[in-house]
């Protein structure tokens, strides 16, 4: 692998003679070359391959000789083409199982091209080529060939070297998607594509969710981007049943007309023993950084399809494969390929605003030198990283003590999308306190901070109640901002609270119902916020 590496780096920093000189010193062993093709669309690219054994012949179980297969690969580890002057230059697409995840390759070369992504990365074996038969029949943990889940592979040595040279967050140029494909029979809860972040990332970031102003993948989709497959305009579905997101909590797409749910299904959301993501996860803020790391799931035969299953009209032609095969697939999957690329470039545009302004609505005291304070609306912000909760006993200002993420026990100040907290530790009476809050994101920026808000309600305390001939007295802890109490009485045998009156005052003079003799008889204190 050490080898690989160097090749890699050359192939990085664009020197591509250092490059085709260590390909060349290894040619009896790996068998490789350096090409640079050139597109009549005027794309260049430089392609690392594996030369053809054309000794290979798989006559595929027939006498038919038009779907014969002539020639393969010993070594199997894949093909890596990279952009001579790519769009997106930090954007990679992988496809690690080119011959289970079948729907993944055309799909995801037809994304590298019209994204003008940086590097294209195709796997050159299937996960069952190699395995440790010894441990028993074949599963997906046992395979050797499959580069997602063997970290001394080539292709997964390419995607620790992309990580290492372009990775930068928190807000991070690099995205690597990892393309895949499923078998809609054993995976009928989910969409047609079902995006996520790996399997313990539940709060996607850009380019994927933008709470701002909804520049992002799933916004970058119309309502129907499906309308018609091979001219039967009855095969129509909505953005929710198109593309899903594993997300915590769900993800909404708004327009003004129109309200949409993304489904949340935890099924193919990146195997735990992925190399590649587990990699590109080590030291990733899920909260905080933008996604460098994708995992996305194509349905290899979608749900609004024909039934029975269609396949010769879903995939005209005979074998074997050829592009035009995938036609009709590849119109399905156009609004995916579309919406990717606009998702990158809303991605690359500078993010120079600040935190949306949140005001305080409620400070709650809890007692004890608790108060829950409340806001009016998340902070929406591109990048954001915590919330700034100011408090003092005189004037509150910058200049006053807060609490941000960072302070132990505050930790529920990083979610963004949070509208409260509870501050503790307060000196009392709570009441002298003022409470103010803003924003910032991780490039800085912060939003005004709020105006002022003292303690806005609080419970009632210290309620006694004491016999003063035949009547009751009753009274209680009061707090400066309060101005009206209601007294109710729950007596034994009425069924529920009987109101006694009002009072502007911390205590309360009643005479017992007359119910009140038939045993013990609960009082109820009620503030009323006007």
């Amino acid at each position: 692998m050490a080898r690989w590496r160097q090749v890699f780096l050359c192939a990085i920093h664009g020197d591509w003679e250092c490059a085709d000189s260590l390909i060349a010193r290894q040619d009896s062993a790996w068998n490789y070359e350096l090409a640079r093709i050139e597109e009549p669309t005027g794309a260049s690219y430089y392609v690392m391959r594996e030369r053809l054994d054309s000794s290979y012949v798989d006559v595929n179980g027939d006498t038919l000789t038009a779907n014969d297969v002539h020639g393969g690969f010993r070594r199997g580890w894949g093909v890596f083409v990279f952009s001579a002057a790519p769009r997106h230059a930090r954007a990679v697409v992988q496809m690690p199982h080119p011959e289970d995840d079948f729907m993944s390759i055309p799909v995801g070369i037809e994304l590298f091209q019209q994204a003008e992504m940086a590097i294209l990365m195709i796997a050159g074996a299937g996960r069952e080529v190699m395995y440790d038969s010894a441990a028993g029949q074949y599963n997906n943990a046992r395979t050797f060939s499959d580069p997602s889940r063997n970290a001394r592979h080539p292709f997964s040595e390419l995607s620790r070297v992309i990580k290492d040279s372009w990775n930068s967050p928190p807000v991070n140029p690099l995205v690597l998607i990892q393309l895949h494909s499923y078998d809609h029979a054993t995976h009928g809860p989910l969409p047609d594509i079902q995006v996520s972040c790996y399997h313990n990332d539940e709060f996607p970031n850009a380019p994927l969710r933008n709470f701002v102003n909804q520049r992002d993948l799933f916004h970058a989709h119309p309502v129907f981007p499906v309308t018609s497959v091979d001219g039967d305009d009855t095969i129509d579905v909505a953005v929710n049943n198109y593309i899903g997101l594993w997300s915590n909590p769900a993800y909404v797409y708004t327009t003004a007309e129109t309200t949409l749910t993304i489904p949340v299904v935890g099924d193919l959301i990146g195997a735990p023993d992925n190399v590649v993501g587990d990699y590109f996860h080590a030291g990733h803020d899920v909260q905080r950084h933008t996604e460098n790391f994708i995992h996305i799931e194509l349905d290899e035969y979608p749900d609004k399809l024909w039934a029975p299953l269609d396949w010769p009209r879903w995939l005209p032609g005979t074998p074997p494969t050829e592009w035009n095969t995938y036609r009709h697939a590849l119109a399905y999957y156009q609004p995916f390929i579309s919406a990717v690329d606009s998702a990158l470039t809303w991605h690359e545009i500078p993010d120079e605003e600040p935190p949306l302004v949140c005001n305080l609505t409620s400070a709650y005291d809890l007692a004890n030198g608790a108060v829950t304070i409340t806001w009016d609306a998340p902070a929406y912000d591109r990048h954001f990283d915590t919330y700034q909760v100011f408090f003092d006993t005189n004037e509150v200002s910058l200049s006053s003590p807060h609490i941000a993420r960072t302070n132990t026990g505050y930790n529920a100040l990083g979610n963004m999308l949070g509208t409260s907290i509870t501050v503790s530790g307060l000196r009392t009476p709570v009441w002298d306190y003022t409470f103010a809050i803003r924003a910032k994101d991780v490039l800085g920026y912060e939003s005004e901070l709020s105006p002022a808000l003292g303690i806005t309600d609080g419970m009632v305390r210290d309620v006694a109640a004491f016999c003063d001939g035949d009547s009751v007295r009753m009274t209680w802890s009061a707090q400066p901002n309060d101005d009206r109490y209601e007294v109710w009485e729950f007596p034994p045998g009425l069924g529920g609270y009987y109101y006694l009156g009002t009072t502007l005052t911390n205590n309360f003079v009643f005479v017992p119902t007359g119910y009140s003799g038939n045993g013990v008889c609960v009082l109820m204190v009620k503030r009323v916020i006007e």
